[in-house]
């Protein structure tokens, strides 16, 4: 058996009674004419000729080895570089097992490969359907779960912030603000329009119909026509169902699933304990992009020029490009929340080239000055009272 040593060896391992527990692991080297296995304690030879190989155990990762003349003996490896060795090739009959083993194997690939390209293509299935099903599935929430999920949201915004109740200013902002929302045809929620004490140019629309517009935004505004097109933007937001879609989508497919069928347990406990997300979210390029379309059709609808949204978006994003050290910070975030990219602007760009009318809109210059000073004077009151 010297001339065995020089061999390649293999790590591997044997059944039989003789050892403890009935089995022992050791090397195995494949010679000329035997399969020899050792341990620290025994040695033993199954001659080739007649041997029988076959894969088992887990994927069929451990190869057998098993031979008439040794009954109670089998030998076994993990490496299937064993496979391989010239000295098992060499027999014809070794050589046509060890072909099927292969066979099996490659088999067993395949059909390990086309059950995970099926498990994908079903989960982008569901990515694609989940989409469907939540727009399906928030037209379903009763409008009352939608309004109480805006309130709830609306009530932890104003416990840490001030708002502006000066009834001069609100009464302004409402006569500027009506015609444009009332010509909504979507009447399933009564828009709120509220002003923050906040020097940040931004603006959001929550479930139910509240509208937040800070006093940074229509003081940034150079027309009431650029705060009506946020207005009509973050308008579109609500009928679109956009914030609710996006807290229902967080609920998971499971959740959404029993929603869609009549059981909305889960998804109302989703939207009970997750209100708060509606304050910090951010919607999606495919969200913004609709809310930009749909408040666009709402500022024709409705007689008022259009080009204000695309105006103010423009501004924000060269000012942005400019990274001027005043008020950028504000800016930025407006477009954290609203990403005004070059795409969407040049989208609206292309929209005003389809007006067929470039006079004879809505005008509210003078109403929106005296807002604009009104909120002025607010702001500098409360920061003298500080």
């Amino acid at each position: 058996m010297n001339s065995a040593h020089q061999d390649i060896f293999y790590e591997g391992g044997a059944f039989h009674e003789q050892f403890s527990h009935g089995r022992a692991f050791g090397k195995i080297i494949v010679t000329a004419g035997s399969l020899h296995f050792e341990t620290q304690e025994s040695v033993t030879d199954i001659p080739l000729q007649g041997i029988l190989i076959k894969a088992g155990g887990a994927n069929d990762g451990t190869i057998f080895f098993m031979h008439p003349s040794s009954p109670g003996w089998t030998l076994f490896a993990g490496d299937h570089a064993i496979l391989k060795d010239a000295n098992l090739l060499s027999y014809s009959d070794i050589a046509r097992q060890i072909d099927r083993i292969q066979e099996v194997k490659t088999q067993s690939n395949k059909v390990i490969a086309a059950f995970v390209v099926f498990c994908l293509i079903c989960i982008y299935g569901l990515f694609q359907l989940k989409e469907p099903l939540v727009t399906a599935t928030a037209k379903q929430i009763p409008a009352v779960w939608e309004q109480k999920l805006g309130d709830a949201a609306m009530s932890q915004l104003k416990a840490g912030t001030r708002f502006v109740e000066a009834p001069g200013a609100l009464e302004i902002l409402k006569q500027i603000t009506t015609p444009l929302l009332s010509r909504i045809p979507e009447k399933r929620n009564t828009f709120r329009i509220h002003i923050a004490e906040d020097s940040a140019i931004n603006a959001f629309a929550l479930p139910g119909g509240h509208i937040v517009l800070n006093t940074g935004l229509i003081l940034y505004a150079e027309s009431a026509e650029e705060v009506l097109g946020v207005l009509a933007h973050e308008a579109a937001h609500v009928t679109l169902q956009h914030g609710l879609r996006q807290l229902i989508g967080s609920a998971g497919i499971y959740a959404l699933a029993q929603a869609f069928f009549g059981d909305a347990t889960g998804l109302m406990a989703v939207m009970a304990e997750n209100g708060a997300f509606l304050l910090t979210r951010k919607y999606s390029r495919d969200y913004e992009r609709d809310a930009d379309d749909t408040g666009w059709r709402y500022l024709v609808n409705a007689g008022m020029n259009p080009r204000g949204m695309t105006a103010f978006f423009t501004k924000l994003l060269e000012k942005e490009r400019e990274n001027l050290p005043s008020r950028v910070g504000d800016a930025l975030n407006f477009l954290s929340t609203h990403p005004a990219t070059r795409e969407r602007i040049a989208r609206l760009q292309d929209k005003e080239k389809t007006l067929d009318r470039h006079s004879g809109y809505m005008s509210f210059h003078p109403n929106f000055q005296e807002l604009q000073d009104m909120l002025r004077k607010h702001v500098q009151k409360e920061i003298s009272h500080e």
